[in-house]
């Protein structure tokens, strides 16, 4: 019985290494690291989660109350991947095909995160998950509400990142 209990915990280590990981996010751009140049990156939710993060605790129109967002501090993602760069503008995209553009001037300084948790949870498809674009929205000024908004993108799966050299 113990021969039978080992080969089914091997059989079952095997196919648990063996199902990868799915992407969550591509980034597109002219991204340079240690020397190597690339158009694209794929990350998956534990390669995101194993980089610098940050929180935002905020009130926004989506929800009644503050709630506290932890995810990948896009500013320092930035510095990594383009770091021979001036970072422009982002193209973001969520899973349904939406699409905004945002000047990257206009809220890095707000220290924007690509959330994946909210309130200690990690966000689902059906609670804006995987990734949300989070700002501290109730922080912003009454004027750039609107615009920012729009830039709050859920479900975000890619990021074209338009820069130019330094």
């Amino acid at each position: 019985m113990k021969l039978i209990g080992g080969i089914l915990m091997t059989l079952l280590s095997w196919h648990v290494l063996a199902v990868k990981e799915s992407v969550v996010l591509t980034v597109y751009g002219d991204i340079k690291i240690n020397g190597h140049s690339y158009n694209q990156l794929d990350f998956t939710l534990s390669e995101l989660q194993a980089l610098t993060q940050t929180d935002i605790t905020t009130a926004h129109p989506w929800s009644a109350e503050r709630r506290r967002y932890r995810g990948v501090d896009m500013n320092t993602l930035f510095d990594s991947l383009f770091s021979e760069q001036k970072v422009l503008s982002l193209q973001l995209e969520a899973l349904n095909d939406f699409s905004i553009a945002v000047n990257w001037d206009q809220i890095s300084s707000y220290t924007p995160i690509l959330a994946w948790q909210e309130n200690k949870r990690i966000m689902s498809r059906r609670n804006k998950g995987p990734l949300w674009l989070m700002l501290p929205f109730d922080q912003v000024s009454k004027v750039q509400q609107a615009d920012f908004l729009h830039f709050m993108i859920w479900q975000l799966r890619g990021i074209h990142v338009y820069s130019e050299p330094e």
